[in-house]
């Protein structure tokens, strides 16, 4: 077996701070996907199932 390093604290906030980071990203780049698609006159029942955002989702951003 490995050894499993102990990360501090300051450590363990720059991951997180990271992965909240990666994921605000991956949901700004399904919204943006979310708006061309309607624009476009893709159904809704398409974007979201390409998108995989909720219809809520859509609504809180202005998208419906």
């Amino acid at each position: 077996m490995g050894k499993q390093k102990t990360l501090t604290l300051y450590e363990r906030a720059l991951e997180e701070g990271r992965e909240e980071g990666e994921l605000r990203g991956e949901l700004k780049k399904a919204l943006e996907t979310a708006r061309k698609m309607w624009d476009e006159g893709d159904s809704l029942e398409k974007i979201l199932r390409i998108s995989g955002l909720s219809e809520s989702q859509l609504k809180e951003n202005g998208i419906l």
